[in-house]
């Protein structure tokens, strides 16, 4: 196998040596960076295909999108502005696609040297916390089993995300310090003369905001399993009152108006039992979620009104290449589109506590 660097270095160091007639001392000096340049190929050669890696983020983030955009639809389309979760929910496939979506956050080795590199590792994390706004509806629609596994799976990826931005912000790869770089440095590495760092403090409150949803969820779940057993309760108790109205006499025979009256009750109980998606919805932790969201996209929308020049001058440098690009295009879309529903349901709590209130 050929390494073209490498090899030119060689020629470069003995062209030196021949032409110019070096001493020994800075020829040895010159072969003991030759190290670093086949390391530094090496690396290169390994990292070809992170541009394909990055349009794969890309393509898991746009799913995620197309089905927040169903939520969206169907909810208008049957006039739940609460928007139940039918499309867009927990389970082991979903929690896959945005495991995928969430890989520049949790990378630890890669670095981000660019000004756009930097604003799409922010942007993920702005884009999970929108999708974790979107999903809490959704704990209402399983049972108990199935709520804690799916709450475990994705406290643990939660989990993972901020420890591993935080191993992050100490090595540098998202850093919150505020030193300066060499001028010098800035000019010749970065096209847009901008500091490799957008906001020093941005990580730090995604990091708070991922943290406080998780303690959302944890406290919704809680709420969800009590209030199923509450009305579980109350269901075997309507359950068997009704039933007392339908047992005929011996000889007796059942008319229509009884028997109506009979599947009627039965049918509230039933639609009772399976609203507590609704009742999820309109939890306060549900709109604390929202609130949380609106101050995300407010905060993502605020970094990239300061991007457009580094986009535009491709300040780009990582091992992903062009497509950081794409992926910082699709998920703040996916920021801006994520915040409607919860905004909504924000919105459709406070009209129903002040319906029910009247």
């Amino acid at each position: 196998m050929a390494y073209n660097s490498t090899h030119e270095y060689l020629n470069i160091v003995d062209r030196l040596t021949d032409v110019y007639n070096i001493p020994n001392n800075i020829t040895d000096s010159l072969l003991g960076y030759l190290k670093f340049v086949y390391r530094s190929e090496l690396e290169d050669r390994y990292s070809a295909p992170m541009l394909w890696i990055g349009m794969y983020i890309a393509l898991a983030s746009l799913v995620c999108i197309l089905f927040m955009v169903a939520e969206l639809v169907h909810g208008f389309r049957s006039r739940m502005l609460w928007f139940p979760s039918k499309y867009f929910t927990i389970n082991s496939a979903s929690l896959t696609v945005i495991s995928v979506a969430m890989k520049l956050p949790v990378d630890l080795s890669g670095s981000m040297p660019g000004y756009v590199d930097q604003v799409a590792k922010l942007g993920s994390m702005a884009f999970m916390c929108t999708m974790m706004a979107n999903l809490l509806p959704c704990l209402g629609t399983m049972d108990s089993n199935e709520l804690l596994s799916n709450l475990a799976a994705l406290s643990i990826q939660v989990i993972t995300l901020v420890v591993n931005v935080c191993i992050q912000m100490q090595t540098g790869a998202v850093s919150i310090s505020t030193h300066k770089e060499d001028p010098r440095i800035i000019q010749l590495t970065s096209p847009t003369h901008i500091s490799t760092h957008p906001n020093p403090v941005l990580p730090f409150i995604y990091v708070i905001l991922l943290v406080f949803l998780l303690i959302v969820y944890i406290c919704s779940s809680l709420a969800i399993l009590k209030t199923k057993q509450m009305m579980d309760s109350k269901y075997q108790k309507g359950h068997d009152r009704a039933s007392k109205h339908i047992q005929p006499s011996p000889g007796k025979i059942v008319t229509v108006d009884e028997l109506e009256k009979h599947v009627r009750n039965h049918w509230v109980m039933l639609e009772s039992s399976r609203c507590l998606h609704f009742i999820t919805a309109c939890f306060n932790t549900t709109s604390a979620s929202g609130v949380i969201c609106v101050l995300v996209t407010i905060l993502h929308t605020y970094t990239m009104s300061g991007t457009i020049k580094a986009m535009l001058a491709k300040d780009y440098d990582s091992d992903y290449r062009w497509s950081m690009l794409v992926i910082l295009i699709v998920q703040s879309i996916g920021v801006l589109i994520g915040t409607i529903v919860p905004l909504s349901r924000c919105f459709a709590t406070l009209s129903f506590e002040g319906f029910f209130s009247m």
